[in-house]
């Protein structure tokens, strides 16, 4: 899919707002072009970043209307002062070859990139838990994950289209702070419109449709990826099967299992006097009550 009008223009927000104040290193899940039809927007980005505009011989190759990236992905983030690599299953760009489907993160990789990009790549790839693993392991604590995916119809463009609540479900899981979802209303356009669900009343759906989906998350904690369970089903599994599921509270793991009791209701004993101190609980009390006060913190911020 490539870095296109909108990619562009929430670097330009996200700089302008301090998000990717620090960013040094980044990281792209497939080898990417980039195409822009206005110069104007281009400018208004090495602006935002406080980097010279780019001459009208370098600036050449990303202008175009037909959505086909020529400019190597590598020369936009170089020009503004970021060290760039890419993962593909070729050495295009001068990727490191890795293959999204079978590979892992190699250690020397791990924990390393203040920004780590998915520009249309994922939807190509059958091994959906090994894409979005590979993103949170290169991804440093405090770095970025940004995704640019089909949302709706793209009809033969890959194997997957995605929804706004994997992404809260990933957030959930591993403790991502998200810093927006957004849908662009086309790919050939710069405009974002933040994500809500009403908002599918008012989008356009017919065979070529091509709404994306942004979504731009922050890895707060140095701890391995937890696969998620979509929300509406969490309640439904037996203990049996939550025992194989982990996710991040404030950095610590709970199992599947614990997780499913921390968050229910606990009956309190009551006792004379009416006073109680943490002396009249048990360990395991106490733990369950914090639990569900850190579960109403967690939900407050991913709202």
């Amino acid at each position: 899919m490539g870095i296109g009008p909108q990619i562009l223009a929430l670097y330009t927000q996200m700089k302008r707002l301090g998000a990717f104040d620090g960013i040094t290193d980044v990281v792209e899940l497939g080898s990417q072009g980039v195409w822009c039809p206005d110069r104007r927007l281009l400018d208004g980005l090495f602006d935002a970043f406080g980097r010279p505009h780019l001459s009208n011989e370098e600036i050449a190759p990303y202008l175009n209307s037909t959505g086909t990236g020529v400019a190597p992905s590598r020369h936009l983030h170089e020009a503004l002062g970021m060290h760039y690599e890419c993962l593909d299953i070729d050495a295009k760009f001068g990727a490191l070859t890795i293959d999204l489907n079978f590979d892992s993160v190699p250690p020397e990789f791990r924990n390393k990139y203040g920004l780590t990009t998915n520009h249309g790549t994922t939807e190509h790839i059958l091994n959906q838990y090994n894409c979005f693993k590979v993103m949170h392991d290169l991804t440093k604590p405090s770095g970025y994950m940004l995704h640019a995916l089909p949302f709706t119809v793209h009809l033969e463009h890959g194997f997957f289209n995605y929804q706004p609540n994997l992404f809260s479900a990933l957030a959930r899981f591993n403790s991502y702070r998200t810093t927006g979802i957004w849908v662009g209303p086309d790919w050939s356009l710069q405009s974002l419109v933040p994500w809500e669900p009403r908002l599918l009343e008012f989008l356009t759906l017919n065979a070529k449709t091509t709404h994306l989906l942004l979504v731009l998350q922050q890895k707060l904690y140095d701890t391995d990826f937890c696969v998620p369970i979509q929300g509406v089903y969490e309640t439904m599994l037996p203990d049996s099967s939550t025992d194989r599921y982990r996710l991040v509270v404030d950095g610590e793991y709970y199992s599947g299992n614990r997780f499913t009791h921390i968050v229910q209701s606990y009956p309190a004993t009551p006792l004379s006097g009416g006073t109680r101190s943490l002396d009249d609980f048990r360990g395991k009390d106490v733990a369950r009550n914090l639990g569900k006060r850190i579960i109403r913190r967690l939900r407050n911020i991913l709202r």
